[in-house]
């Protein structure tokens, strides 16, 4: 059903990321041959252990999450539909029914046991829920305005998307500016749309100045908007070295800098000294 969105992809991440398509391509051959039974049984253990972590351990909510980790898409919407007719809170099956799905998918991806196509089709499939939820829950008033971005000279937004999904699930007003933003245009969007938080990423250690680029242009223009760091390139230690940006690991840490920016008067110090 997504197969042209999948070969896009893969064709892009040709491109972009020349070491894992020669590793899928690679690794297509060894299945074909029947010589990949016990990586693909170290796969099956790497992501047991992660859904073993991850994963909910109510068995409804944790279909919703096998589904999203399987980029099963009408498997999705069935078990959230399931969940909301019952009464489930639509927030509530966004963050612990959708996002472990996720979760798992990234970092299986991180491990270098998943591809991009997988998490494109899993990422799909936790969209067609997010969506879903949106509906059941209605209009309600924003908790807040953030933008997001990644970072100048690269083109990963995987990440990205994904962060802002989240953010939207949970309440918040999203600019997205893209991928290979510049500083100056962070500038420009928090100064239009009243932005109170922007979450960066970048996937590239050689892109990494980006943020360090706009947290420092945001603070010197005194906007008072703070940069959330992350992305496969970014540390706590890395981020910890300029000031007026916070580490966030993973989306739902995000939203809890969001939420403690944007409703508790909360400072990018504030998180720092956890």
């Amino acid at each position: 059903m997504h197969m042209d969105l999948v070969m896009e992809q893969v064709l892009r991440m040709r491109m972009e990321d020349p070491v894992r398509y020669r590793k899928l391509i690679a690794e297509g051959e060894a299945i074909e041959l029947g010589y990949l039974g016990l990586e693909d049984s170290r796969n099956r253990v790497d992501a047991e252990k992660l859904k073993s972590e991850y994963f909910p351990k109510d068995p409804s909510y944790a279909a919703v999450s096998q589904g999203v980790l399987d980029g099963k898409r009408k498997d999705v919407e069935t078990a959230v539909r399931k969940l909301l007719d019952s009464g489930k809170d639509p927030v509530d099956v966004v963050t612990h029914a959708l996002m472990p799905g996720i979760q798992v998918q990234c970092e299986m991806y991180d491990l270098g046991k998943a591809f991009v196509p997988e998490i494109l089709m899993s990422n799909d499939a936790m969209q067609a829920g997010i969506k879903m939820c949106q509906m059941k829950q209605g209009d309600v008033p924003s908790k807040g305005n953030v933008a997001s971005f990644v970072a100048e000279g690269d083109l990963h937004d995987i990440g990205k998307n994904i962060c802002a999904a989240i953010m939207r699930a949970n309440g918040y007003n999203v600019v997205d500016l893209g991928r290979d933003v510049p500083a100056s245009k962070v500038l420009e969007a928090v100064r239009e749309n009243g932005i109170q938080l922007v979450c960066g990423s970048t996937l590239m250690s050689t892109t990494k100045k980006g943020l360090v680029d706009t947290a420092g242009m945001l603070e010197t223009e005194k906007t008072g908007v703070s940069v959330a760091c992350g992305g496969a390139a970014v540390s706590k230690a890395f981020v910890d070295t300029f000031g007026n940006a916070v580490y966030t690991k993973t989306p739902l840490e995000t939203v809890h800098v969001a939420v403690g920016i944007c409703s508790e008067d909360k400072r990018w110090t504030d998180f720092r000294r956890k």
